[in-house]
């Protein structure tokens, strides 16, 4: 994958998915007017549905965004592998004073080994690793 990827992590597709998010409109304009390639993984979808879950929504309200996801229709999904959870941890300890999430850790092993220097996020930890936001 090149740099014409645009990894999207959990926080913005949760603003995206939610209309009355306060970073809805910008997240919106962000991917409505991306040419890039989108791609996030398993584990942030993980991520995505806890939130629902703990924001007390129902199954019924996302199942089908999910859904998208799952079946891949507008982003592609890469699988966390043994692999990546092992360089992730590392990489969770080796840089414990930023307090990163493992979530994180996974997403940014992911986007060094496929080359994807920009994501859709609304998390700052991103930028620490060295990723460009997109706007």
């Amino acid at each position: 994958m090149a740099s014409k990827a645009l990894f999207i992590d959990t926080s913005a597709f949760y603003a995206f998915f939610d209309k009355r998010d306060s970073q809805h409109k910008r997240v919106f304009k962000i991917l409505k007017n991306s040419d890039d390639v989108f791609v996030t993984s398993n584990y942030v979808l993980d991520e995505l549905i806890t939130l629902f879950r703990v924001r007390k929504l129902s199954l019924a309200q996302f199942e089908p965004f999910i859904n998208s996801l799952w079946s891949e229709e507008s982003c592609q999904l890469f699988r966390v592998s043994k692999d990546i959870d092992l360089l992730a941890w590392d990489m969770l300890k080796k840089l414990k004073e930023h307090n990163f999430s493992f979530t994180d850790c996974t997403s940014f092993v992911l986007m060094k080994n496929h080359n994807i220097k920009k994501v859709c996020t609304l998390d700052k930890h991103f930028q620490i690793a060295g990723f460009e936001i997109a706007r």
